[in-house]
């Protein structure tokens, strides 16, 4: 009993960590040069990290980023999110590497928890029209 009861207070202690790492936000998704949003939704997005070629790039400056959006299976209209479409977050603590970017998204697969779907997006790796 104490060796299962110390495994669930393990696991416990992971989830917090790693909840900590999600920032809750807004998800707005739009076709390429429509301001108009296909998708409006709450979401808990990853704090981004430098793409492996930023990362082993010594003479730029890194500019792609690849964070990770969840967004709840009940959520309405969910399967309006595919890739290409671009989506920016906003989050209450105004981060800079999440708000105010457009992300394209590269796939949006259910994730291996089945109350959430990974939206998993990068900065523009073509150009694109503004969204304002």
């Amino acid at each position: 009993m104490g060796a299962n009861l110390d495994a669930v207070r393990a696991a416990i202690e992971q989830a917090k960590v790693i909840a900590a790492e999600f920032h809750t936000g807004t998800a707005s998704f739009y076709e390429d040069g429509n301001p108009v949003p296909v998708l409006v939704c709450p979401c808990r997005v990853k704090k981004p990290k430098p793409s492996s070629f930023d990362a082993g790039n010594q003479t730029e400056w890194s500019t792609k980023r690849l964070p990770i959006i969840k967004i709840a299976q009940n959520q309405p209209d969910i399967d309006l999110i595919r890739k290409g479409l671009i989506v920016q977050v906003s989050t209450p603590d105004g981060d800079p590497t999440i708000n105010l970017i457009n992300f394209v998204v590269q796939s949006a697969l259910d994730s291996q928890f089945s109350a959430e779907r990974n939206i998993s997006v990068a900065t523009e790796i073509m150009k694109t029209d503004r969204i304002s």
